[in-house]
């Protein structure tokens, strides 16, 4: 969505979409990544990350895999802020109002960014607007996940539904509901 978005507001020639699989990704991430980019049109640079992960847990026992995940977010930021210096560009944020609120998000990592587009939608509203904006159902069907190791997914790790949560944190949130109001509509 938010690749979508930039393409739209700058145009294609001036988007460039930067897939950065770690070597446990799923490859499906990847066909997907280059469905959206031809889709878009955009130009793209392809950086594993693996070796610069490996080196560093290695030498820092960063062997578990909350860790591990953090250094992956944090590398594949590194590389976007590299990459804008080559190309004169800015880094675009996919962060989102549900992962900031729940703080399921790594600091320096995913929620880094010079302009995010989305950062204040929930994430079934950027769901709602990838449909609009015609993201190939293939992508929009598949488990959210930032694919930091194999079998990953959001919801699996939190423990809920996006769906659930984003109606609860919007009547929190938006809405200001209390405590008592929420309790009463089943929460």
């Amino acid at each position: 969505v938010s690749a979508a978005l930039t393409a739209a507001a700058l145009g294609k020639d001036d988007t460039i979409g930067v897939v950065m699989p770690y070597r446990t990704s799923s490859p499906k991430s990847v066909e997907d990544a280059k469905i959206v980019l031809d889709q878009l049109g955009i130009r793209s640079e392809f950086v594993d990350i693996s070796e610069m992960v490996d080196s560093y847990c290695a030498v820092h026992k960063g062997t578990d895999r909350v860790r591990r995940g953090n250094v992956m977010a944090r590398m594949r930021m590194i590389v976007l802020y590299d990459q804008s210096e080559e190309f004169h560009a800015l880094v675009i944020g996919t962060s989102n109002k549900t992962e900031a609120l729940l703080g399921y998000t790594t600091q320096w990592g995913d929620s880094a960014s010079a302009v995010n587009p989305i950062g204040d939608l929930y994430k079934d509203q950027i769901y709602q607007l990838a449909r609009h904006l015609k993201i190939p159902k293939a992508i929009l069907d598949k488990p959210p996940s930032a694919d930091l190791f194999e079998g990953q997914t959001d919801e699996a790790e939190l423990g809920f539904r996006y769906a659930d949560v984003d109606r609860l944190l919007y009547l929190m949130v938006d809405e200001r509901q209390c405590e008592e109001e929420l309790v009463e509509q089943g929460f």
